[in-house]
C-alpha cells in the first residue's frame, strides 16, 4: 500500500512530552520578560497578510484556504481550481502577524510584550522532517513599543534564549541573516538588513546551519503598516523571537535535565 505524505513528522508520547517540556521552558522566559499569553487560530485573514506586506516578500510560501463552489461537484473534480472560492484565509505562515493585527490601529499606553504557540504552514519546495516541513510548530514573543524600549528588549531576549540553547547543550553561534519580511532577491533592501543586522539566527553545527531561533528587529515597519502608536502617538517599533520547535527536538537527545527557573536564573 502506498504510504501518505505528511506534512510534519509524526509524534509519539515521547517526543510529545519533549516538546511541551521545551515550550514550557520557552513560556517561563516569556512570562519573566513581561509577556502576555495568546492562542491564536491557524487561519488568518487574507488582509492581514497583505496588509503586513507578507505577499510582496514570499508569494511561494502561502497557503490558501478555499471552499468549494459547487459541493455537489465530482468528488475527483470537487477541488479542481475552477471550483474553488477567491480565498478570505490563508494558512498562518507565521505567529506574529496575528499579534500585530491584534494590536492594530491602537495607541499603546505601555510597551507590551505577547506570546504564543502556533501552528505555521509554509509552501516549501523541498521537506525534510524536523528540518524543514510544510507544517510547524513555533513559538513566538512579540515586542512593541518605543524604539529604545523594543531594542533592550531584544538584546536581552536573545541574551535569555542564549543561556537556555546552551545549558540544552544545543551549541552554535549567533549570525546575521536577511529580514524575514522582505524577498533575498530585492537586493538593496536585503543589503540593508544585513548592514544593520535586523535578523540575527542561532545555527547549530549538527545539523550544518540549521537555524533553531532568530531574533527579528522591524524598526516601525508594522507599527506603520498596522497603525499601532506608542505612547508619544508615533509608530511603534516591534522585534520579535521565533523559535522553531521541530528543529530542536531534531536536535535534542533527551528533555531539558532542569527546571527552567534555574536556566533563567541569573
Amino acid at each position: 500500500m502506498q504510504r501518505h505524505p505528511t506534512a510534519a513528522a509524526v509524534r509519539d508520547g515521547v517526543e510529545i512530552a519533549r516538546l511541551s517540556e521545551v515550550d514550557r521552558v520557552l513560556v517561563d522566559m516569556a512570562l519573566a520578560l513581561g509577556a502576555e499569553e495568546r492562542q491564536y487560530p491557524a487561519l488568518i485573514a487574507r488582509q492581514t497578510l497583505e496588509q503586513g506586506e507578507y505577499p510582496l516578500a514570499f508569494p511561494h510560501l502561502i497557503f490558501a484556504a478555499a471552499s468549494a463552489l459547487c459541493p455537489e461537484r465530482y468528488s475527483r473534480s470537487l477541488l479542481e481550481p475552477d471550483n474553488l472560492t477567491r480565498p478570505c484565509w490563508c494558512l498562518s505562515p507565521a505567529v506574529c502577524y496575528h499579534a500585530y493585527a491584534e494590536i492594530a490601529e491602537r495607541t499603546l499606553s505601555a510597551p507590551i510584550v505577547l506570546t504564543a504557540l502556533g501552528r505555521c504552514f509554509r509552501n516549501e519546495a523541498t521537506v525534510q522532517d524536523g528540518i524543514r516541513q510544510v507544517e510547524f510548530e513555533m513559538r513566538e514573543i512579540v515586542f512593541a513599543g518605543p524604539s529604545a524600549w523594543v531594542e533592550a528588549m531584544a538584546v536581552e531576549a536573545e541574551r535569555r534564549l542564549d543561556k537556555i540553547l546552551r545549558f540544552a547543550g544545543l551549541q552554535g553561534d549567533w549570525e546575521v541573516a536577511e529580514d524575514p519580511f522582505f524577498l533575498p532577491t530585492a537586493g538593496g533592501k536585503a543589503m540593508l538588513q544585513r548592514l544593520l543586522q535586523c535578523k540575527r539566527e542561532y545555527r547549530v553545527a549538527e545539523p550544518p546551519g540549521l537555524a533553531l531561533a532568530s531574533i527579528n528587529r522591524h524598526g516601525a515597519f508594522f507599527g506603520q503598516r498596522f497603525e499601532i502608536r506608542d505612547g508619544m502617538e508615533e509608530p511603534a517599533h516591534t522585534a520579535c523571537l521565533a523559535v522553531g520547535l521541530d528543529r530542536w527536538l531534531t536536535c535534542l537527545d533527551e528533555l531539558p535535565l532542569v527546571e527552567s527557573c534555574h536556566v533563567l536564573d541569573d
